[in-house]
């Protein structure tokens, strides 16, 4: 990614990499819930390492804020795309 922020650095990077790959072999239902898995692990993760969180302190039990977002936006697509 353009930033540089990798997996495990508590960024966006650790809701929408695992949804990639679950988008690519299982679909969008298989990769929104991958993405949500994903920013609920930013949660017990260290100070951000990268992205805008990285600028403040450590804010326990609180999932990053652009892990959310990503796990937000496959989860309106669920709702958008999928049959119920």
């Amino acid at each position: 990614f353009y930033g540089g922020a990798k997996l495990g650095d508590r960024t966006m990077v650790d809701a929408l990499e695992p949804a990639l790959k679950a988008l690519d072999t299982n679909g969008l239902e298989a990769a929104a819930s991958a993405a949500r898995r994903g920013a609920q692990a930013t949660a017990a993760m260290p100070k951000a390492k990268a992205g805008r969180s990285a600028y403040i302190g450590r804010q326990l039990d609180i999932a990053d804020p652009g892990a959310f977002a990503v796990a937000e936006a496959f989860a309106a697509m669920v709702a958008m795309f999928v049959p119920a």
